[in-house]
Formats: structure tokens, sequence, C-alpha cells
């Protein structure tokens, strides 16, 4: 009897031994991470160090060669240039200009785009920049930039955080703003500390400011001279010729 209970008892060790070698069900193991996408290297832009002094653009992509490499020099499209990468020099074009970044000068006779720019953006119709522009925009119809340090001229300006001095025909217009803004309306909606002068002048809150104009509203302290003017922490919100907050 003791042989038959030892022997049915090392039956069931070795059926437990196999079974726990036994592998997962398919269903229990988990999927492998999915690998990282492939970065194409016509994505990204070519390392500083590697430039040329001219390049010959048809357009954006074309040839592709030029769409992420640097110039140190020219670059011109015939009729619209374009790419990721870098120019330090001039980038001028017949009908479009969209280099991301300048150091320097970027013109066409139509539109010019950039991302970073440090010198001069100028054309006809209108220029875009959407990151960071230290120097001069300037343009017929509408100029668009994001954080200015420098100048902005145009029919219509518009800008995010703006340091210096943006004038508008019709309508300049900005978030922050520290310097002098001019147009037939001048608006900043965020914190002002400067001038403003035009028929119809708008400034927010914070800073200071000296607004001269037919119509004054302002959200902080300051000066307004004009027809009627309006400043909510003034001792009389509303009043001619002459308002001001401390």
């Amino acid at each position: 009897m003791k042989k038959l209970l030892a022997f049915a008892l090392m039956l069931g060790c070795s059926a437990g031994l196999f079974a726990a070698d036994k592998p997962a069900p398919a269903a229990l193991v988990p999927p492998p991470p999915p690998s990282p996408a492939a970065v194409n290297p016509a994505d990204v832009p070519q390392p500083l160090d590697r430039w040329t002094i001219f390049q010959l653009v048809f357009l954006p992509n074309v040839p592709n060669s030029t769409w992420n490499t640097n110039v140190y020099g020219l670059k011109t499209g015939w009729p619209a240039s374009g790419g990721i990468g870098t120019v330090s020099g001039i980038e001028v074009s017949w009908a479009y200009s969209g280099t991301d970044s300048i150091n320097g000068f970027q013109a066409s006779w139509v539109a010019v785009k950039s991302k970073d720019l440090n010198g001069i953006q100028a054309t006809f119709i209108t220029t875009l920049n959407n990151g960071t522009l230290n120097g001069l925009q300037a343009t017929g119809a509408y100029a668009k930039a994001g954080d200015v340090q420098g100048a902005q001229f145009s029919l219509i300006s518009q800008a995010k955080e703006f340091t210096g001095i943006q004038g508008g025909l019709a309508l300049a217009m900005s978030k922050g703003f520290t310097g002098f803004q001019a147009s037939a309306v001048s608006i900043a909606d965020g914190p002002f500390t400067g001038i403003q002068c035009g028929f119809v002048n708008k400034a927010g809150k914070d800073g200071g400011s000296l607004q001269l104009g037919l119509l004054n509203m302002s959200d902080g302290k300051g000066f307004q001279f004009g027809a009627i003017n309006y400043n909510k922490d003034a001792w009389i919100p509303v009043f001619p010729i002459l308002n001001f907050s401390f």
C-alpha cells in the first residue's frame, strides 16, 4: 500500500513539473510593442555645418535636395522656393519664398513665409511668420507674425507679443505690446506699455499707456487724449478731451 501511495505521489509531481514548463496559451502572451516608425531623412533639417553657397529652386521641394539643406549665400525661387532648412543670406523668389529659418533677407513679389526670422521680410501682398521675428516685416496688404522684436508695417499688421514699432494703415493688432503702435484702429488685447495713436485705440490691462485718438479705450493705467475717452479704472470712466488712471 505504501508503495502505491509513493508511486501516485511521484506521478502527481511529474505532471505538475510538465505543466509548469508548458508555454502559456497564445491569447495570454502580450503582443510585442510596435516598432517606432522610421524617420524620413528628408523631413529633418540637415546639420548647420552642411551647407551650400547657392541654391536654385523651381518649386518648394523641386529639386527635392533643396528641401532640408542650408544655404550660406543666395537661395532663389523660379518661381517659388521653400524648405525646412536655414538661409543665412538672401532668399528671393518671383512668387513665393518660404524657407523656415532666415538670417538675413527674405523677399518675393507675392508672398513670403518663415518660422524664425532674424533680419528683413518683405513683399507686396502678404508676409507670414509663425514663430519669432527679430527685425523688420513689411508688406502692402497683410503682415502677420508671432513674437516680434522690431518693426512691422502693412495695411493690416498682426502679431502676438510685440516689442517695438507696429504700424498699419487700417489695423494694427497684437496681444501683449511694448512700444509704439499706430493705425486707423490700434488694438492691444493684453498688457500694454507705450503709445497708441489712431482714430480708435484700445489697450489692455497692466503696464501704462498714452493714447492719442478720437476714441480711446483702456483697461489699465495711463493718459488718454481724444474726443471720447474710456478707462474703467478712472475716477470718471468716460470723459471727453482728457482722462487718466494711476
